[in-house]
């Protein structure tokens, strides 16, 4: 009987994606049918742009993909453990607490997660 309450992972995962707009949502759920790079940069760059808000449209405006996480946008541990949870739900991989040591801005965030999913595409390229 506890079956028919039980959530398909689909349903976990657009539960998720409630908090984000109808674009982004679309976006998930077509990389997660058909993953390319840059959809996954799309996707981060909309992680990014939820949690730093009207501060990242700013300094991204100021910086482009050099905004730094910490300094620029005021990610703390507890936003950084967020993004690496959206990241596991969104893409597929879980980002460590302790990878984020040698991921400053957003650029760097996006060639981490690039490298990890695409390695074949960034070598190539």
């Amino acid at each position: 009987m506890s079956e028919i309450f039980e959530k398909t992972p689909e349903q976990r995962l657009r539960e998720k994606l409630e908090a984000f707009p109808p674009e982004f949502q679309e976006l998930v759920l077509a990389y997660r049918t058909t993953p390319t790079p840059e959809a996954l940069e799309q996707i981060v760059l909309g992680v990014i742009a939820y949690h730093g808000g009207e501060n990242f449209v700013t300094k991204r405006a100021e910086k482009g993909d050099a905004v730094l996480l910490v300094e620029d946008l005021g990610f703390d541990s507890l936003a950084l453990v967020e993004i690496s949870f959206q990241a596991e739900e969104f893409v597929g991989f879980i980002i460590q607490i302790q990878d984020f040591a040698e991921i400053k801005t957003l650029a760097d965030l996006q060639a981490f997660l690039r490298k990890k999913i695409f390695p074949v595409a960034v070598t190539a390229g």
